[in-house]
């Protein structure tokens, strides 16, 4: 890192658009690029990270290295922040991920605010700490830092994949019944809703399994907000394209204003894929039976009803992620971003992997080192 700062510090070397993009590969798998201004391109969509504050003009440097593995670095520099972001390819199991390492530093002898924007496309669903794209985990956020972002009134904060028309209930019913939002991997699915401080409400779950025809297959856990979880197995419950409900007597029990929901993977089970078709929110006192609800006939009593993956469902945030720093006079803030390779496999979860950063580096530096020659070149 010290190289790669020194270089654009000495040389002053501006990147302008006649420079190639660079690649990000690893013997043996397709690559992916940088263009000259950081932006990582996947065959999902891109990355990039914009310095917001301070404001004026960015100058972008850009070199890259062959050893100890291909490696693009790309400095921007705004008064006395400078921010390097380093990508290399790093090819853990099960199709490798592209690893972009942010340094951002402080050459000021005073602290300074510091603002980053996340820069991705509207096709990726950014939840918590993932983000995924056509039923793929795409991203990984740093675990360490909290973005800055706006909450919507009521969203899922999963990164989900929406699959309009996959469940195809046997009977007429509520049309959510036919939809659904899948965590793909084991993702949990959790939607919040904004209701008044320590409030109370009626929550229902709607599910419909259309895939497995056997029980035992895909059982599921619900977690609600102030009520007690419950283990389902549609299938087991009530059968294969039947649409089912569970109500809770849910509570905002942790006082923010907000009721939770997670459909979690049962542990141990053969499909680790989470599914949700609908959600309904009720005041305490609406009464109303599962068959009445099944049918669509108190959807309109619902303060909040949610087609999951349908036309209503919406994520609780957007993609406007940003990341603040106080930096004393010469420090340092380091922290990791995971992007899926093409063609490859999801990124982990980074709050469950047990890799690091500096695992991920000896990786991407092993393979080279012990890659045949003729091999490591696309």
């Amino acid at each position: 890192m010290r190289i790669c700062f020194y270089f654009a510090l000495q040389l002053c070397l501006v990147v302008t658009a006649g420079h190639a993009d660079q690649e990000l590969a690893a013997p043996w798998m397709a690559p992916s690029t940088v263009d000259v201004q950081g932006v990582v391109q996947e065959d999902w969509g891109t990355f990039g990270l914009e310095i917001v504050e301070p404001a004026g003009t960015v100058a972008v440097a850009q070199h890259w290295d062959q050893t100890p593995m291909p490696t693009v670095c790309t400095i921007k520099k705004v008064d006395n922040i400078s921010l390097t972001e380093t990508a290399y390819r790093s090819p853990i199991w099960p199709g490798g991920v592209d690893v972009v390492e942010a340094r951002l530093a402080n050459s000021a002898d005073k602290s300074r605010h510091v603002l980053l924007s996340l820069d991705l496309p509207e096709t990726v669903a950014l939840g918590e700490r993932v983000g995924a794209a056509a039923g793929r985990l795409t991203i990984a956020l740093p675990a360490d830092i909290e973005p800055i972002r706006k909450e919507k009134d009521w969203g899922c904060k999963s990164a989900v994949s929406a699959m309009p028309g996959w469940a195809r209930p046997d009977r007429p019913c509520d049309p959510a019944f036919k939809d659904i939002v899948a965590g793909m991997g084991g993702v949990p699915i959790v939607y919040v809703f904004a209701v008044p401080v320590g409030a109370k409400r009626t929550v229902v779950v709607g599910l419909c399994e259309s895939h497995w025809a056997s029980p035992g297959q895909r059982p599921l856990g619900i977690s609600v907000e102030g009520a007690s979880r419950i283990g389902i197995d549609p299938v087991a419950d009530w059968g294969q394209h039947v649409p089912g409900v569970l109500h809770f007597d849910a509570v905002d029990a942790d006082q923010d204003g907000r009721i939770e929901v997670a459909v979690e993977p049962r542990e141990g089970a053969p499909d680790q894929n989470t599914i949700l078709n609908a959600l309904w929110v009720f005041p305490p006192d609406v009464p109303a039976s599962n068959d009445q609800i099944v049918a669509g006939e108190m959807t309109s009593q619902a303060e909040y009803y949610v087609n999951a993956g349908g036309e209503n469902d919406q994520l609780l945030y957007g993609n406007d992620a940003r990341y603040a720093f106080d930096l004393d006079a010469g420090a340092e803030a380091v922290f990791h971003f995971l992007l899926a390779c093409p063609g490859g496999g999801p990124v982990p979860d980074p709050l469950k992997t047990a890799w690091t950063p500096a695992s991920l580096r000896r990786a991407a530096e092993d393979v080279w080192r012990d890659a045949p020659e003729s091999n490591q070149q696309e």
